[in-house]
């Protein structure tokens, strides 16, 4: 007689089987214990600014798993969770440039239900060399080009069919944001990433003009001006009014509710919490911190870009002001925490020297500043002046040029900035500053140079 297995012993058995194969994965898994997972660019190399990102393989107690996470040499930075299996290091200040580093984890407790990392895990890395990204145009073009500083060679990484206007390069060096005209005759936003050649659509205008965009710090949202298109095809655009996009959400909005607030220039405090721009009208930078809504309004009649301090608590703006010797432009330093403002430099000039292009060195208490040499001609001479002596060096002083958007690296270790000649033929010159060199080097044919970390 043939015996028959019934439907739910098959069941029960294969429920069995699976109970086993479970306890086993179990088994070895708390054997091999806490597992860690770090993605790294290949290569190991990586930005100044790059953030570090370990996943766990479970759920872990915060506090036991930063104590046992470190970094060799050591470097400023938080740590921040993302959730309970994974942890980012932001570093606050940046990576040293060829400098190797090591990410290391020992092992230890992770949780207090057992949860034990049993090996020692590390990962190698090292910091890249910054580049230089900037805008040419000519033939009909404008396009963006990258230059690497250790053999000079240059690539073209946006389309030859888009016409860059402006652009702005993230902190990280990861990724671009540039604007061109569309078909309805206004101006969109682009994305491009740090290899080039990968254009997309970021924003699209319409109609109205989408200009100037400026990458917050922390690379999660992109300030703007945008004018709106008038109601008919012949009529002006309206006033200029900052607007802020956010890179992972996609929201998209003005920055001051009231149509009456107009502005350009936008400009992020290093920190991210706070952004600037400039009131044409009223004559007057406008500060809104983004954490508290808290508004600053700041008296200038120059309409230059205000330049922080590393750790966002002071910033430097032009201002002007009528004396008997007519109107001088004037250096000014905002103190946040102190609410004060002050005259850092032109109290007691008998004369205007048209001061301009300041920028905030990211390591220390000294500022590029350019200044008209003579009354009697235009010509700039640039310095670098050390805030706390009020005494500096020059830096570039060929007669008959001026200077402009200057920016420095990451370290403070070099000045870039755009020169140009007011006499005769020539083309805008971009030209690289270190400590110890006699004069500047030129080292591309551009305009608007930015550094690509």
């Amino acid at each position: 007689m043939r015996s028959r297995v019934s439907l739910d012993s098959v069941a029960i058995g294969t429920l069995l089987v699976l109970a086993a194969l479970l306890g086993l994965v179990i088994f070895f898994g708390a054997q091999a214990g806490v597992r860690i997972t770090v993605t790294l660019p290949e290569g190991g190399t990586i930005g100044p600014f790059q953030q570090l990102q370990l996943t766990f393989s479970e759920a872990v107690d915060p506090d036991l798993a930063e104590a046992l996470i470190s970094i060799q040499p050591p470097v400023d930075g938080n740590f921040n969770w993302l959730d309970s299996r994974t942890l980012q290091f932001v570093p606050t200040r940046p990576f040293e440039p060829g400098a190797d580093y090591k990410l290391g984890a020992r092992p230890g407790n992770l949780s207090t239900r057992g949860s034990v990392l049993k090996k020692e895990q590390s990962w190698d890395f090292r910091v890249r060399d910054p580049m230089v990204v900037y805008l040419l145009s000519g033939n009909e073009q404008s396009t963006l080009w990258k230059l690497n500083l250790s053999d000079n060679s240059t690539e073209r990484i946006s389309p030859e069919d888009l016409k860059i206007l402006s652009f702005d390069t993230s902190r990280d060096g990861e990724f671009l944001v540039f604007t061109t005209a569309n078909e309805k005759k206004g101006i969109d936003l682009w994305q491009l990433s740090r290899a080039g050649n990968d254009a997309s659509l970021l924003l699209d205008c319409g109609i109205d003009r989408c200009t100037t965009p400026v990458i917050s710090p922390d690379g999660a949202r992109v300030a703007y001006v945008r004018e709106a298109a008038g109601p008919g095809p012949d009529l002006p655009f309206g006033s200029p009014r900052i607007w802020v996009l956010d890179l992972q959400s996609r929201q998209n909005s003005a920055v001051y509710e009231d149509p009456q607030i107009i502005g350009y220039g936008p400009v992020w405090s290093p920190d991210s919490s706070k952004l600037s721009s400039y009131d044409g009208l009223a004559d007057q930078i406008r500060l809104l911190d983004l954490q508290t809504g808290e508004q600053f309004i700041f008296p200038s009649g120059t309409g230059g870009a205000i330049t922080w301090s590393p750790d966002s608590t002071r910033f430097l703006f032009t201002d002007v002001e009528q004396n008997e010797n007519g109107l001088i432009t004037r250096i000014r330093l905002a103190d946040l925490p102190l609410n004060d403002t002050s005259t850092l430099i032109g109290d007691s000039d008998v004369r205007d020297y048209a001061y301009s292009s300041l920028a905030w060195s990211p390591v220390d208490d000294s500022f590029a500043l350019g200044l008209r040499a003579t009354e009697e001609k235009p010509y700039q001479v640039f310095s670098v002046i050390d805030i706390g002596i009020l005494d500096g060096i020059v830096i570039a002083d060929e007669e008959d040029f001026t200077y402009s958007t200057p920016s420095w690296d990451p370290w403070g270790n070099a000045l870039l900035f755009q020169q140009f000649k007011l006499r005769g033929a020539f083309k805008p010159e971009i030209a690289l500053w270190k400590p110890g060199f006699n004069e500047p080097l030129v080292i591309a044919q551009g305009i608007l140079p930015h550094w690509l970390p």
